[in-house]
């Protein structure tokens, strides 16, 4: 999955900054790896905008295949990947609280005093298919989701 996560200062992408990019991706035979690099900026885009072209000027009118194996392989279902969540809420905290207790699990929440209104609050780790079934019960009051990379 590609999606905006909130990170802790000991994730290895936390220090990714200006004009570097990173992925990290997690296999099931590799384990962990981390791929980093000038990416965005004037010059490395247009370097790779410029390396894009000339691929396609030299390979005009042919399709050129990427993969190592024909062989299709089996993606993992989003409901069934396992993560933490923050979300934004509006409403009163002693109101919603015990609800949210209710529906998620043992919560941790967070209050801003200058922010009347809302709060957040962290999940405890949960499938994404039982994050957005219990989170029906608050369309309309979630103000915002982000998951929680640890």
């Amino acid at each position: 999955m590609l999606a905006p996560c909130m990170l802790y200062p000991e994730h290895p992408l936390y220090n990714v900054n200006d004009v570097f990019n990173a992925i990290f991706v997690h296999g099931n035979v590799l384990g962990d790896a981390m791929f980093y690099g000038s990416g965005a900026g004037k010059l490395p885009t247009a370097s790779a905008v410029v390396a894009d072209v000339v691929d396609e000027a030299k390979h005009l009118n042919r399709n050129i295949m990427t993969m190592w194996k024909e062989e299709k392989l089996q993606l993992e279902d989003k409901a069934d990947s396992k993560r933490r969540f923050f979300v934004r809420i509006k409403g009163k905290e002693e109101e919603l609280v015990p609800q949210l207790k209710e529906s998620y699990g043992e919560i941790e929440v967070v209050k801003v005093p200058e922010l009347e209104g809302e709060f957040g609050f962290g999940t405890p780790v949960m499938m994404e298919g039982d994050y957005e079934t219990r989170s029906k019960l608050y369309k309309e009051q979630i103000v915002h989701m982000i998951r929680i990379q640890d």
